[in-house]
C-alpha cells in the first residue's frame, strides 16, 4: 500500500474560536506523497470531498477536550440522498487503546445550519490510528438524506493526543496563498466544530486559519446515479465548493 509521508515544519500557532472559547493548536505540515491504495469499487459510487491542498501544505489540529465533536457536512451527489458506504479520514496522530480515548464516528441528518440533528442514523466506535489515511466502512451502507454530517466524537478521557488534518488556506512556508488562488475566497465551509453533546454549538465554528476556513481532509463514498470515477467527481466538487 502506498502511504502518506509528511515532513514537519516548525510553525505552531494558537487558534481561539470566538464563538466557543475553544482553543486549538495548529501546526503547519508539508505533504510529500498524497497517494493511497484504492480499495473501493467506483462503478456505482461517487466520492465527495471539499478540501484542496494544491500547494502541498496542511494544517494539523490538536487540543481536543472530552466529548468534542468535529466533522464535515456533506451534500449527497443526488439531492434526494443516497447510501453512504464509507469514509476516508486523514489523521496525523492517533490515540492509544485502553485509556478511554475511544469515541465514535456518527452520521446524522444535517439541519439548515449544517449541524447534526436528531438521533444518529449510523454510528461506530472510533479510535484514530494516526499516520495517514484511515478507511471507515459502513458495511451495507447507511441511508442518508441530501444533506448529512459525519462527525468524530472524542472519548471521555482528557488529554486525547489525536490530531486531525485540514487543507491550508493561508500561505504556507512556501508557495502562494491557496485561498483565492487554488479555490475562491467564497468557498463554502463544510468542516465544523459542533461543541459537545453536553454543550452543543450550532451553527458550528469553522476551522478558520486567519485567512479562510480550512477543510478537513475527509471524503465520503456514496451512491450516485452517474457512473464516474470518484476521484475525478470529488476533485471537481472540492475545487468549486
Amino acid at each position: 500500500m502506498r502511504k502518506y509521508f509528511v515532513t514537519t515544519f516548525v510553525l505552531v500557532a494558537l487558534l481561539v474560536f470566538a464563538t466557543s472559547g475553544l482553543a486549538l493548536e495548529k501546526t503547519s505540515m508539508r505533504l510529500t506523497d498524497d497517494s493511497r491504495a484504492d480499495n473501493w469499487n467506483a462503478a456505482t459510487t461517487c466520492t465527495v470531498l471539499y478540501y484542496n491542498y494544491c500547494t502541498g501544505w496542511l494544517w494539523i489540529w490538536s487540543g481536543w477536550s472530552p466529548g468534542d465533536i468535529l466533522g464535515v457536512q456533506f451534500d449527497a451527489p443526488n439531492s434526494g440522498g443516497g447510501t453512504l458506504y464509507a469514509n476516508w479520514l486523514f489523521t496525523w496522530t492517533g490515540a492509544p487503546s485502553g485509556y478511554g480515548f475511544t469515541g465514535s464516528l456518527d452520521v446524522n441528518a444535517a439541519d439548515a445550519n449544517a449541524c447534526p440533528t436528531g438521533a444518529a442514523i449510523g454510528s461506530q466506535p472510533y479510535l484514530p490510528a494516526g499516520g495517514g489515511w484511515e478507511f471507515a466502512s459502513w458495511g451495507a451502507g447507511v441511508a442518508v438524506p441530501g444533506s448529512f454530517t459525519v462527525g468524530a466524537v472524542m472519548g471521555a478521557t482528557a488529554g486525547n493526543p489525536t490530531t486531525f488534518v485540514t487543507d491550508h488556506p493561508a500561505a504556507g512556508p512556501t508557495g502562494p496563498t491557496p485561498c483565492g488562488t487554488c479555490f475562491p475566497t467564497s468557498r463554502d465551509p463544510h468542516s465544523y466544530y459542533w461543541g459537545s453533546a453536553a454543550s452543543p454549538l450550532c451553527p458550528g465554528s469553522t476551522l478558520f486559519d486567519g485567512v479562510c476556513d480550512a477543510g478537513l481532509v475527509w471524503e465520503a463514498i456514496i451512491s450516485c446515479s452517474v457512473g464516474v470515477e470518484p476521484s475525478s467527481w470529488g476533485s471537481v466538487k472540492g475545487l468549486y465548493k
